[in-house]
């Protein structure tokens, strides 16, 4: 009869649960829900970093020298729960719900929508930023549909402008950009500082518009800011949303379907 010990059995789980956080590690690195806890660039390092932890697991759980205790391997089967809960969406997410998908649901998954008789392409700021430096003439001709935070300042007021901006992450908030583009108020009804909107419209080209738009480095706060200094976004509608459960910006597509 083999007699397990139970220190020795507690570092072969202790090696099989490493294990399984590798492979929970590779796994992530191929989901499409990876950009919601790091920045997609770096799938592959989040791959490569699990198929090692995997690979370690299960020489440790072979390994014939090592001892272990209750607690350490209870700590981390509890960790290696979490994350299959996670995987298998038994925690709630804001704006997410389960079943089948509702109208407005296939709305925002659909890569177009209409509104008083025109069609109009979802896109995000950074996406759409990115579309008006590039100056596509077949792109620039199209209506978008964008979503946005409104800065509504006295100096733009007094242009009859306000701002459309939100926050694209390259890699972390440490080096976020603050993307946007100034709009026309419809009607003269300027939206409130800080709302959020789904604004609907056409890009329009500045007066003396330079050939490709500058960043600005604010010295009080240290932060990025790009709005573009080339293209006027006009709006057709200007309509009041929630603020988004995932405010940032994290994927720049180059076409249809954009991020959003």
């Amino acid at each position: 009869m083999v007699v397990v010990k139970p220190n020795r059995l507690f570092a072969s789980l202790e090696g099989l649960i490493l294990a399984g956080l590798g492979l929970f590690m590779l796994t992530l690195s191929f989901s499409q829900d990876y950009w919601m806890l790091l920045n997609p660039k770096f799938r592959w390092l989040t791959g490569s970093a699990g198929g090692l932890l995997a690979l370690c697991g299960l020489v440790a759980a072979l390994a014939a020298g090592r001892r272990s205790g209750p607690l350490k391997t209870l700590v981390l089967a509890a960790l290696l729960v979490v994350c299959i809960a996670w995987d298998l969406g038994a925690f709630s997410q804001p704006g997410v719900e389960a079943g089948a998908f509702t109208h407005a649901q296939k709305e925002r998954i659909a890569s177009r929508v209409t509104r008083d008789g025109h069609e109009y392409i979802k896109i995000n700021l950074a996406e759409l930023f990115v579309l008006a430096e590039n100056g596509d003439p077949a792109k620039l001709g199209q209506r978008y549909v964008l979503r946005a935070q409104v800065v509504n300042t006295p100096n733009l007021r007094s242009k009859d402008r306000f701002a459309l901006v939100r926050l694209s992450v390259y890699c972390c908030l440490a080096d976020a950009v603050w993307v946007g583009f100034l709009a026309a108020p419809v009607d003269n009804d300027f939206p409130d500082m800080g709302s959020w909107v789904a604004v609907y419209g056409t890009l329009q080209p500045r007066p003396n518009a330079p050939e490709k738009s500058e960043a600005q480095m604010d010295s009080r706060t240290n932060r990025v800011s790009a709005i573009n200094q080339r293209y006027l976004f006009k709006a057709d509608k200007v309509v009041p949303i929630k603020p988004l459960a995932v405010p940032y910006m994290f994927e720049i597509r180059p076409e249809e379907p954009y991020a959003y």
